[in-house]
């Protein structure tokens, strides 16, 4: 297995999510923080921090995934489940929010300029409906070398329990 994209979304992103519904309306928006690594050749974790105006955050660690043989990076965590994997230019994924039963959720990521902006976006569905939209937006701040150790010892002090604003 040998993955092109995947080493090349690492770091430390930092951006905006804003949430439009199926009107086009907007309905949330968040400062994000995400931190990503790769390491002993399949395995991969990723934490995300947000951050809303009126002063509440949430952290997600999704915990070591790993990749299958044929490069299907797959998410089976408390939170959701799903697969993510690479196309030519773009990193895709599909999953569901566990505590949303029948959503699914499609995200398409793509590297723009020099490979420290991606632009990202998820679309909503729940059973037949299409619920919107998520758009993201993030530079990269650090490579995954730059990531200071302590992150990982200090983060299950971090962690969000219970329910999750962004995921509504």
């Amino acid at each position: 297995m040998e993955l092109r994209l995947f080493p090349k979304h690492t770091g430390i992103w930092e951006g905006t999510y804003i949430r439009i519904d199926a009107q086009g309306n907007m309905t949330d928006r968040w400062k994000s923080r995400l931190t990503i690594r790769l390491f002993d050749r399949n395995k991969y974790h990723q934490v995300n921090q947000y951050f809303w105006d009126d002063g509440y955050s949430e952290c997600h660690d999704f915990g070591v995934c790993q990749f299958n043989e044929e490069g299907l990076l797959v998410f089976d965590t408390p939170r959701i489940k799903g697969y993510a994997w690479e196309t030519r230019d773009s990193v895709c994924l599909v999953w569901t929010y566990l505590n949303r039963p029948g959503s699914k959720l499609f995200e398409m990521i793509d590297l723009i300029g020099d490979g420290t902006h991606r632009i990202r976006n998820w679309r909503w569905s729940e059973g037949d409906e299409f619920q919107g939209i998520t758009m993201i937006e993030e530079r990269r701040v650090a490579t995954q070398e730059e990531i200071d150790p302590k992150f990982w010892e200090e983060l299950p002090k971090l962690r969000t329990t219970g329910p999750s604003r962004s995921d509504h």
